[in-house]
């Protein structure tokens, strides 16, 4: 259930201050034509590939929200050539200054891509990744000048220089823009209520989720009428690459319908996000196989099967991560908050102590919050240091 789960995002555009001239979307596949196909593990919604440097295989996700980017043990290990510093901003608008270099040579399968630009991470910043288990993350500048297709039900992605290799010459493309800094891919969705609405999305596979909605969009859409109910509440939602969001008051939203392209989906649930554009995360690949034809700017998706309905019940607050410990993000039920505040802690959720559990558990591992049984779920007051126990069933 997407809603009980943290919402993991990592990299947005950077932002480049007039001294910087470090170009992300420099380097280029080492020949004109391939074709490559790689096996991936799907981790909570994050696509992770095998990746061969110097003659040896690591694992990165692949993230079409981000540049090119490797921790910094991976960095020490291997040969590259530095570029600059540049400002980075992960998906919450946290913001550092890292180090950018050059990498001769970066393979998925057969396919080598040469002298590609990549981010150095901070060594106290890999918690996410280290959750995943992941050296890095392959980015839309790496892959600006590809065709990448990702076939969920055989979990394989391919990378090619033409599209024709994944038969989509009968199917309607949607429209892409890439973005300047790193080659991003934007498209326009529709939203539909009581009224209609046109959206400027990012499309993300490193969001976990189908659908995030931005905090900036939510009150245009909600005058144009683009969904039926909405809930507030106050807390944090999502860890980005840096940090946890700050605390402010966010809308949990149900949307009759979404067009992509020429689909619809229907009853999307969602959660406002601290970003300044809406995005479709890899949840959508549950649906449908995705070429992201960068070369042409087009994007196509192949549905599996009709209906696509997206209905979920959600419990009356969303969990996230402070400090090392999870907690209680925000409260949206209103029976719920003169018990329960943000910032409190998970003790136990039924049987299952959250509280010993290293949080990598909580966010790489199955959820506690995977099913539709009533729970028992412990909690330590913040402000008090008591201990108190709900039960909850989602609604």
């Amino acid at each position: 259930m997407r809603l009980l789960c943290l919402t993991l995002a990592f990299l947005a555009l950077p932002v480049l201050g007039s001294a910087q001239r470090v170009k992300l979307n420099k380097g280029k596949p080492a020949s004109r034509k391939y074709l490559s196909s790689v096996n991936y593990r799907d981790v909570r919604g994050k696509i992770i590939i095998p990746v061969e440097i110097e003659g040896k295989t690591y694992s990165f996700l692949f993230d079409t929200g981000a540049p090119n980017l490797i921790t910094k043990e991976l960095s020490d290990k291997i040969s590259s050539r530095p570029l600059n510093m540049i400002n980075v901003r992960d998906a919450n608008d946290s913001s550092r200054k890292l180090e950018v270099i050059s990498i001769p040579s970066l393979s998925i399968g057969s396919a080598q891509f040469e002298d590609t630009p990549t981010i150095v991470n901070d060594a106290d910043s890999n918690f996410i990744l280290g959750c995943f288990g992941v050296d890095g993350i392959i980015g839309s500048n790496m892959v600006r000048n590809s065709v990448v297709h990702i076939d969920s039900e055989k979990k394989i992605l391919s990378v090619s220089n033409d599209p024709e290799h994944f038969n989509v010459s009968g199917l309607e493309a949607i429209e892409l823009s890439l973005s300047n800094g790193q080659s991003s891919p934007y498209m326009w969705i529709g939203l539909k209520g009581e009224g209609k609405a046109a959206e400027y999305v990012l499309f993300d596979t490193g969001m976990q989720g189908f659908y995030d909605m931005s905090l900036d969009n939510y009150g245009k859409l909600k005058e144009m009428g683009a969904f039926s109910e909405s809930e507030s509440g106050r807390g944090t939602k999502s860890i980005g690459l840096f940090d946890s969001s700050e605390s402010r008051t966010h809308y949990r939203v149900t949307i009759p319908q979404i067009d992509i392209g020429a689909f619809d989906f229907r009853n999307v649930k969602t959660v406002t996000m601290s970003a300044d554009r809406s995005r479709i995360g890899s949840e959508i690949l549950n649906y449908g196989k995705v070429t992201i034809d960068y070369k042409n700017s087009e994007l196509y998706f192949e549905p599996f099967e009709e209906p696509r309905d997206l209905s979920e019940k959600s419990l009356g607050f969303s969990p996230t991560i402070r400090d090392g410990e999870i907690i209680v993000g925000i409260v949206w039920s209103d029976e719920l908050p003169d018990k329960l505040n943000y910032g409190d802690k998970i003790l136990s959720v039924n049987d299952r102590k959250i509280d010993e559990e290293d949080p990598c558990e909580f966010v790489s591992q199955p959820s506690p919050f995977d099913s539709d049984e009533v729970y028992t779920i412990r909690f330590l007051d913040e402000e008090t240091n008591e201990e108190f126990e709900l039960q909850m069933r989602k609604e």
